[in-house]
């Protein structure tokens, strides 16, 4: 077996190695780092050992060129991405915020609305008791607000099926005030305040409250 095929076998060999064992402890980066640190090893000892099979100095020379070009565009490329991911990071948790807002707006407003125009419509006396007799569905054992998510997941057999929204949702009713308060906390997304302690123990995560009254219906970002 010749040299330059031994190098190559050796250097798929160590490469995968060095790859796959630090991706399956989800060490991407470091991953990443050994793969292109065997490449370029690899390139360097095979230009090393050819060296004497080129027909002349100049031509060893280009080449050689070419592969410190290439080797330099790698280490660039890897380390503009390193140092750019705290930012695609921040980027996609904030774009998760945004749907995590939009989504819940739209689910818990939503019902909250109806039950108000309901309870004017008809004349109603309680918000609390309308919400009640329209909703009860929503209204979970120890002040868990079941979301429209929850239901549908809830109704298939197979738990391979259920997927978890990542977002966490109570209720808070107040009989004297005539007031129902629906706190959202993501799982996920973040909120401005890292300190900020959640509704449900979490903290520093993406919290909003809803509150509907015969006022109408509001909802504030906490954190």
């Amino acid at each position: 077996m010749e040299r330059e095929t031994k190098l190559l076998i050796g250097g798929i060999v160590i490469a995968g190695i060095g790859f796959f064992v630090p991706l399956y402890f989800g060490k991407i980066w470091i991953a990443l780092f050994i793969a292109l640190l065997t490449g370029i090893i690899f390139l360097g000892r095979l230009v090393s050992l050819s060296k004497d099979e080129f027909e002349s100095k100049t031509t060893y020379r280009v080449v050689y060129g070419l592969v410190i070009l290439v080797v330099l565009f790698n280490a660039i490329a890897f380390a503009n991405d390193y140092g750019n991911r705290d930012f695609q990071k921040d980027l996609l948790l904030e774009i998760r915020k945004v749907i995590d807002e939009g989504v819940t707006k739209a689910d818990v407003q939503e019902k909250l609305v109806y039950v108000l125009s309901q309870y004017h419509q008809n004349d109603r006396e309680s918000i609390v008791a309308t919400f009640r007799e329209l909703m009860p569905e929503q209204l979970g054992d120890d002040g868990v607000f079941v979301s429209d998510h929850d239901l549908r997941t809830a109704e298939y057999a197979d738990d391979q099926k259920k997927e978890d929204d990542n977002r966490n949702h109570f209720y808070e009713i107040d009989e004297e005030e005539d007031e129902i308060r629906v706190f959202v906390v993501g799982e996920v997304s973040l909120g401005e305040d890292p300190e900020y302690e959640n509704y449900d123990g979490q903290k520093g995560q993406f919290e909003m409250i809803f509150t509907l009254n015969k006022e109408g219906v509001h909802y504030e970002v906490l954190n």
